[in-house]
């Protein structure tokens, strides 16, 4: 490895003064280990509530609770938080983040350049590109106030079927996963962007969403030290966060879950000789409440087990429990109970200590961000590279139908709507779109192809809905030619033998869906 992390400095002294430890109050020491988010697209009463009252060192963005509609909300957004951290005693900046891994998971959408995911830049075979990619969205996040990024990814999706991380990774094979995560890491870093290494000790070979229960991975350690542990290994001294995965591993812990392990996390630091920030994924998230029962609780024990950057934010996927979005409230609470923790002596001061030094000497390094300008956002070299991945990475089985000139019926999920309408496709076809993954019936779909003389089906996981699945075998008897377009895990291609063609682009980007068409012989008209 070429990459090695800079020390980390423990007095930050920078143009936002000289901040150390000793000079913040316990209240302001325990709001640095907070990374929160709030509901509303411009600097509101919440995002002061939290800054001023919470003293949270961090925001995360989502797009259903900050917008994110275009290049100009986002920086006007950001600049906003950033006076209202400059009007604390302190003026200590925020470390403001995103989850903008590429594909599937890219906060950053509305006039940002939309880049094909790991699994689709694993396929080109090139791990330059996944560099230059990680290079391109972060000239985007760092142009509208983003100084760090929730990824890349490099987990290693040894389950085909696991339901939660599948085209997020990279691919199957743990030399291939380090090398283009190794070249991620080091996009980011050039452009000036905190990445975060993801999901340590590895989400790849679960069945079990850590958003909604806790996954087991019942390995021995020499089968982790092979497979899953492979790119950490090789990456963490490169790199200066890593995420915590909420999974019981009990070849580390048999007693406690990931984020949770003080074990584990000595592993990271030890073994693997780890010396920048631990940062866990989202308390709220079921894996981890499942052990705590509370966020408070769930707080209390990753900073206790050796997490440095504690992040509230997202909403739980659990539908049978109540209040999974926290409320500004619920921070100012968890705020509370930190601080209630240090002061009983259940947190130790020298826990936090080191905690929140690395925190400033990460935001000395980083802030405040001379930002890159709009100027870098969606342009024409990034929609190339977007392009470029998304062809390399295109496989086809069958024989390809050109459509062009034809009277086209292209079928798919009304999630994919959007996309498919920034492509040439919905220049020649007529839309079908179904609601969720799970079609009820297929009669409607079946009528219009009557009317049509090829049918493009997007295939979004089929392996895992059979409504869908059957809705495709149906239209694949229709006697017309069928392309099917496998938009996500890969293992929908083998499911449609009658189809005339097969496509598998790895990734359900406007990127992805046009080298298709370009494929296709489809005019690009846009």
């Amino acid at each position: 490895m070429d990459h090695k992390i800079l020390p980390l400095l423990f007095i930050a002294t920078s143009c936002f003064g000289a901040i150390a430890f000793e000079d913040l109050s316990l209240e302001e020491q325990v709001g640095q280990v907070l990374m929160v988010h709030f509901r509303g697209e411009t600097a509101n009463e919440d995002a002061k509530t939290l800054i001023h009252e919470a003293h949270v060192g961090g925001i995360i963005y989502y797009n259903w609770a900050n917008g994110l509609t275009s290049p100009t909300q986002v920086q006007t957004l950001s600049s906003g938080l950033q006076r209202l951290a400059q009007k604390t005693p302190k003026a200590i900046p925020l470390l403001i983040a995103a989850d903008q891994e590429g594909g599937l998971v890219a906060r950053l959408q509305s006039g940002f350049t939309q880049f094909p995911g790991n699994r689709a830049l694993g396929e080109t075979g090139d791990p330059s590109l996944a560099e230059k990619a990680a290079f391109a969205m972060g000239e985007e996040l760092r142009a509208v106030g983003i100084q760090m990024s929730l990824s890349p990814v490099v987990d290693v999706n040894m389950n085909p079927r696991n339901p939660v991380i599948g085209i997020r990774s990279f691919g199957d094979d743990p030399e291939v996963v380090t090398r283009f995560g190794e070249h991620a890491l080091r996009g980011f870093q050039k452009a000036g962007i905190l990445a975060t290494v993801k999901h340590f000790p590895g989400h790849g070979d679960t069945t079990v969403d850590s958003h909604e229960d806790l996954p087991v991975i019942d390995k021995s350690f020499a089968e982790l030290e092979k497979g899953e542990f492979v790119p950490f290994a090789h990456l963490v001294t490169a790199a200066e966060t890593v995420m915590t995965a909420h999974l019981m591993v009990p070849a580390l812990d048999p007693d406690h879950c990931s984020t949770l392990s003080a074990k584990t996390l000595h592993f990271l630091r030890d073994a693997l000789k780890f010396k920048g920030l631990i940062v866990t994924d989202s308390l709220v998230m079921e894996g981890v409440l499942k052990k705590c029962g509370s966020v408070d609780e769930a707080a209390i024990q990753a900073l206790n087990a050796g997490c440095d950057l504690l992040i509230l934010g997202g909403r739980s996927l659990n539908s049978n429990r109540v209040g999974s979005e926290l409320t500004t409230a619920d921070v100012i609470r968890v705020h509370r109970n930190l601080v209630a923790a240090v002061k009983s002596g259940r947190i130790s001061k020298e826990r936090l200590h080191d905690a929140v030094d690395k925190i400033l000497a990460l935001k000395e390094r980083y802030l405040p961000d001379d930002e890159g300008s709009l100027a870098n956002v969606y342009t024409e070299a990034h929609r190339n590279l977007a392009k470029e991945i998304a062809s390399r990475a295109l496989k086809t089985t069958g024989s390809p139908v050109s459509l062009s000139g034809q009277n086209v019926l292209i079928v798919a999920p009304s999630l994919l709507k959007s996309t498919i309408e920034q492509t040439s496709m919905f220049q020649i076809a007529t839309p079908y779109y179904f609601e969720g993954l799970n079609p009820l019936n297929s009669e409607e779909a079946i009528r219009q192809a009557e009317f049509a003389d090829a049918i493009v089906v997007c295939s979004n996981n089929a392996w895992k809905n059979p409504g869908a699945k059957e809705l495709t075998d149906a239209l694949c008897k229709s006697g017309k030619p069928v392309i099917v377009l496998c938009l996500r895990d890969p293992l929908d291609g083998a499911l449609f033998p009658e189809a005339s063609c097969v496509m598998t682009s790895f990734s359900p980007t406007v990127a992805s869906i046009q080298a298709i068409c370009d494929q296709l012989d489809i005019r690009d008209l846009l």
